[in-house]
């Protein structure tokens, strides 16, 4: 752990070292033909792993100077030491500021970091703590062993998360099995509980305390703290926040199993986005457009579970991914989320961050976002050649301005443009919302489905997403999402 700046410019020096070894290694490799190509190899992944550690302590300490209020967990007394250090350096201080404040020398308190506390006595901790102005939380667990795999499946539901989910999607096909009723031995049992709840800490932050202990579990908040909209009537508030962290988890791990692509703005001009489509595919369809997400480095990972929350915008470090959660059989459905999502995706292409989630197209939040407007015209310009309003003014004259006619006016139109009805009646009944009218359900009787969208969408991630994944349960989480 790097403790203060010499330290970090010593271990930015040796990581700028690896990689230029590591350049040298690659540009000479074909002149080393005596050696053979599994030594250079592995020459070449020692000198990588080292430098992801080098890097990795540099991140840590670039992120710790940038929090400006911070909580650090630490789950045994070993690690208090650490956690003082964490929230010096997350406090602004160098070790000579903690120092004059506690009326020592630098060098004591260098001396204690290199230890990690560990020849600090008790009153000289909490003496740091108190120099430091931190708030600490005391809690004194007793070791809980995993238990019963039925209640911690109660538990689990009570929190917000249905048996049928946890064994889709969170559990081995040979687990699953096992949990619906191959059970033979308590050993079993209590076995097939703590695996399972390595998979819940790993996406949901539960430890075993919370999950076999008697306090009820909390659904964790960041992944929908920068959501949008307001969650519908009688929609589970800590399903949705369940739901996210599950996304989110998923997201992040797509993001960096896929650093290899590229890292393209994508154009938010619906002429320029449909030129590219037509030039490069020749025609616009779902897995044309699907295709060119990929081109443009975002990644698309389309879930097929019910309900929750219906589609999300990621990005992190400049990169995006976009998860879409349609349940919709109808292609043209699914162009209009992609659509609307690579236009949230092209936004602000400046800021590392970028986090949107979708609720329910139906809710006034959504209607009357400008940003929302904006991202479902982009959708509807880039299918229909730029001529949705066109169209739909078409659509309201031939109805004559009565709702119960615009289903044959929509017909209509269509044909006369030779566009897709299913498509218009999409982009129609959400203009219509815009007026109060829920004209949803009949924009549905008109969309045709020849292929299936979920497996075009699955299909193509498969195929375009590099899988630069190496932990084993990471890509059983993967693969449980995608089948």
């Amino acid at each position: 752990m790097i403790t203060n700046e010499r330290q970090y410019r010593i271990t930015r020096k040796k990581a700028d070292q690896f990689r230029e070894a590591i350049e040298e290694l690659v540009s000479n490799q074909a002149n080393r033909k005596d050696i053979s190509p599994r030594l250079i190899q592995a020459e070449r992944e020692g000198m990588e792993s080292q430098l992801a550690d080098l890097t990795a302590e540099l991140d840590e300490y670039d992120r710790l100077k940038s929090q400006s209020s911070s909580v650090f967990s630490v789950n045994s007394f070993d690690e208090l030491g650490e956690g003082l250090i964490k929230a010096r350096i997350a406090s602004g201080l160098t070790q000579q500021d903690l120092a004059l404040r506690m009326g020592l020398k630098q060098q004591q308190i260098q001396r204690y970091e290199a230890t990690r506390y560990a020849s600090a006595s008790y009153s000289r901790l909490r003496e740091v703590a108190d120099a430091l102005e931190l708030h600490i939380r005391n809690d004194i667990f007793l070791h809980v062993q995993p238990g019963n795999f039925q209640v911690l499946l109660k538990k689990l539901r009570n929190a917000g998360l249905e048996k049928k989910f946890v064994l889709d999607r969170l559990l081995t096909s040979g687990d699953k099995s096992l949990a619906m009723g191959e059970i033979e031995t308590q050993d079993e049992n209590t076995a097939l509980a703590a695996r399972t709840a390595v998979v819940l800490n790993r996406i949901f932050g539960w430890n075993s305390e919370g999950l076999f202990g008697s306090d009820r579990l909390e659904p964790p908040k960041f992944a929908t703290a920068e959501a949008r909209f307001k969650m519908p009537l009688r929609r589970r508030q800590d399903a949705i926040d369940l739901y996210a962290a599950y996304a989110n988890y998923l997201a992040v791990l797509v993001l960096n199993g896929s650093k290899s692509l590229p890292r393209d703005t994508v154009p938010t001009n619906p002429g320029v986005f449909r030129e590219y489509v037509v030039e490069r595919y020749g025609s616009i369809s779902l897995q044309n457009l699907l295709h060119t997400a990929w081109d443009f480095g975002v990644a698309i990972l389309p879930l097929c579970d019910s309900g929750k929350f219906h589609g999300a915008c990621w990005r992190y470090e400049h990169r995006n991914v976009i998860v879409l959660k349609q349940n919709s059989a109808y292609e043209s459905r699914w162009q209009f989320d992609l659509l609307h999502e690579l236009y949230h995706a092209g936004q602000m292409p400046d800021d590392d961050t970028l986090e949107v989630i979708k609720l329910d197209k139906t809710m006034p939040e959504y209607r009357d976002s400008p940003e929302e407007l904006a991202a479902n015209k982009f959708a509807a310009d880039v299918v229909l050649n730029g001529k949705a309003d066109i169209l739909l003014q078409e659509c309201v004259s031939t109805a004559k301005g009565e709702v119960r006619k615009m289903k044959r006016a929509v017909q209509t139109v269509a044909a006369q443009n030779q566009v897709d009805a299913g498509f218009l009646a999409n982009y129609v009944a959400f203009c219509l919302s815009t007026q109060g009218e829920n004209w949803w359900g009949t924009a549905a009787n008109l969309q045709t489905s020849d292929n299936d969208p979920w497996r075009t969408a699955r299909d193509i991630f498969i195929q375009r997403f590099p899988y630069e994944i190496d932990n084993k349960l990471d890509r059983q989480l993967l693969d449980r999402a995608l089948h």
